[in-house]
C-alpha cells in the first residue's frame, strides 16, 4: 500500500557543529574526527520557495528494505514524484555501511524525485546540488535534513551521488567554521585580494588592478572577514577579499566553490 503521508519544500540554511583543524595539518583529511554538534541559531535563515514535494511510503513489497535502512541508520525514505526501485534501495543500504554512523548526524530522509531536479539547474545559494554533464543528480536540503536522488543516466551513479551529498550534510552538521576553513585552504584555495598598481611602460594608462594573493597563514588571519554566507559566493562580507580556486581547476566543477571541493572530496574518500 503507498500512502501520502506530508509535503514540504526545499528551505534554507541549516545548523553548523564543531571541532578544530590547524591549516598545518597533513593534507590528508581525516574525515572521520568530526563530532555533531548544532551551534547555528536555527531562525537565522532566508527561505526560498520552491515547489511543495508530496512524499509516499515505498510500496509494501520493499518495505522491508526501507525498514531495513532506518532501522539500521535511522534515515526514513521516501518516494515522491517517482518511486525507488529494489535495486536502488539496496545500492543505498550499502552505500550508508561505508559511512560513519556519526557522518549521518545531518540526514534524517533520502527521497527519490523527478521534478525538483527541473528547478535546481542553477541551485539557489542555500541549496547544495550535484550536478554531472549539465544534468543535476542530487540535492541537500539543510533545513530538512534531507537528501533527493533524482533520475541518474546509470544506477552505479547513485552512490556517488548519495556520498556527496551526505558529504554536504558533514560540513553542515560536523564541523566548525575553523575548521571548513581550513580545509579550504588546504585543498588549493587561495585568498586574495585587487591592489592598485603602476604600471610602467604603458602608453595609454599607467595605473591597474593586480591580483595579489595571500600566504595561507595570513589568509587564516582574515578567516573571520569571510562566514558561512559568504564562503558560498567565493568572497568576504566586505567585498574585499575573495577565495580564488586552485590555478587551472577554475572551470572545474569541484571548484565551483569550498563546499563543492568538500563534497567532492568527500564522495571520492568513502
Amino acid at each position: 500500500m503507498i500512502g501520502a503521508i506530508g509535503s514540504s519544500g526545499v528551505s534554507s540554511y541549516g545548523a553548523y557543529g564543531t571541532q578544530g583543524l590547524g591549516v598545518n595539518a597533513s593534507s590528508d583529511i581525516n574525515l572521520g574526527q568530526f563530532n555533531p554538534v548544532k551551534l547555528r541559531n536555527p531562525n537565522a535563515q532566508e527561505k526560498i520557495q520552491s515547489p511543495s514535494i508530496q512524499l509516499y511510503l515505498v510500496p509494501e513489497v520493499l518495505q522491508f528494505l526501507a525498514n531495513e535502512i532506518e532501522k539500521r541508520y535511522k534515515i526514513k525514505i521516501r518516494n515522491s514524484d517517482i518511486p525507488f526501485t529494489e535495486e536502488e534501495l539496496r545500492l543505498i543500504l550499502s552505500t550508508l555501511g561505508d559511512i560513519p554512523s556519526e557522518h549521518l548526524f545531518g540526514v534524517k530522509m533520502i527521497v527519490k524525485n523527478r521534478s525538483l531536479q527541473l528547478n535546481l539547474q542553477d541551485a539557489p545559494s542555500n541549496v547544495f546540488a550535484k550536478t554531472f554533464k549539465q544534468n543535476v543528480l542530487g540535492a541537500y536540503d539543510k533545513d530538512n535534513k534531507r537528501i533527493y536522488l533524482f533520475e541518474m543516466e546509470n544506477k552505479a551513479q547513485l552512490s556517488t551521488v548519495l556520498k556527496h551529498e551526505i558529504g554536504h550534510a558533514v560540513h553542515s552538521y560536523n564541523m566548525t567554521y575553523e575548521n571548513f576553513f581550513a580545509f579550504a585552504l588546504r585543498s588549493g584555495w587561495n585568498v586574495a585580494y585587487h591592489e592598485q598598481q603602476y604600471i610602467p611602460g604603458n602608453t595609454l594608462y599607467n595605473l591597474g588592478m593586480r591580483k595579489m594573493v595571500l600566504s595561507k597563514e595570513d589568509a587564516l588571519e582574515v578567516m573571520t572577514h569571510f562566514d558561512w554566507e559568504s564562503i558560498r559566493q567565493n568572497k568576504d562580507r566586505f567585498n574585499k577579499y575573495i577565495l580564488s580556486a586552485p590555478e587551472g581547476r577554475q572551470d572545474n566543477p569541484a571548484f565551483k566553490n569550498p563546499y563543492e571541493t568538500f563534497a567532492c572530496t568527500y564522495e571520492k574518500t568513502h
